[in-house]
């Protein structure tokens, strides 16, 4: 009984590390980007998976299109949806008036932030709950170590006892 439990959690861990690796890959190649904090609530939230694809910014559609762009003030890649256009580039805003009442910022010259084409890395056209954690610290490691854990295990269950020497076996050479 314990070692078909086993063998099954086990199983289920290198399917959690599959796909972690394969998030993570995306995550490299710039495809998938996990989504955190609060400011897209309510159409996503911390632990969400949002998918890109390469865009020209003529495409975006204001109140349409969701960007992950790179927030020089900042300085990381932040998701939020396209609230305006301007000669040069679109404003950006996260959804949740509460936390983000008014468009991201230029703080050097207090002016809404103009999100040009070199900042943009894509357009979101897809996103998905949770999985988004798997590229999340710490929970991509906690996904590595519970493989290890169940590797281990795996491996005590499934060693084959050591066979005992009967009492009439002889030692010694013939």
């Amino acid at each position: 009984m314990k070692k078909g439990i086993i063998n099954v959690v086990f199983y289920i861990s290198v399917i959690l590390l599959i796909v972690n690796v394969a998030l993570l890959a995306l995550n490299v190649a710039g495809v998938a980007y996990p989504v955190m904090g609060v400011s897209m609530q309510p159409k996503l939230y911390t632990g969400y998976i949002a998918f890109i694809q390469p865009v020209n910014i003529s495409q975006l559609q204001v109140n349409k299109s969701i960007v992950v762009y790179y927030n020089p003030f900042y300085r990381e890649l932040v998701i939020h949806h396209v609230v305006g256009r301007v000669n040069n580039g679109v404003i950006v805003q996260g959804f949740n008036k509460l936390t983000n009442p008014t468009p991201d910022m230029n703080f050097t010259s207090m002016e809404p932030l103009v999100v040009t084409q070199s900042m943009i890395r894509g357009v979101v056209v897809f996103y998905a709950p949770l999985f988004g954690f798997f590229i999340l610290r710490p929970y991509s490691y906690i996904v590595l170590v519970f493989f290890l854990v169940m590797l281990v295990l795996k491996m005590i269950v499934d060693r084959k006892p050591a066979q005992k020497l009967k009492s009439t076996d002889n030692l010694t050479p013939p």
